[in-house]
């Protein structure tokens, strides 16, 4: 059976501006520094879920299409024929 925890409250803004003005200026370079690191991490996470959710939507996008199913057509194919002129 896990013990229980007691959770911490989380800081507020003001709590924590409060807390780090008691910081030496190294303590408060570092504390910058470690939140530039989580805005880095967070646009970073961001930017593979907005890599993701395109991805997903283009393969959602052809399967649903289904123009192409069925047939063999290379990139080959369509710079031989562009205009289909062959197929008229």
């Amino acid at each position: 059976m896990p013990k229980p925890t007691k959770e911490k409250p989380l800081l507020s803004l003001e709590m924590a501006i409060e807390k780090i003005q008691h910081f030496s200026p190294e303590q408060r370079n570092k504390v910058i520094e470690f939140i530039e690191f989580l805005e880095f991490q967070a646009s970073q996470t961001q930017t593979i879920e907005q890599k993701n959710d395109d991805s997903d939507r283009e393969q959602s996008f052809f399967e649903l299409a289904g123009i192409w199913e069925g047939k063999n057509i290379t990139l080959d194919d369509i710079r031989k024929d562009p205009w289909g002129k062959e197929n008229q």
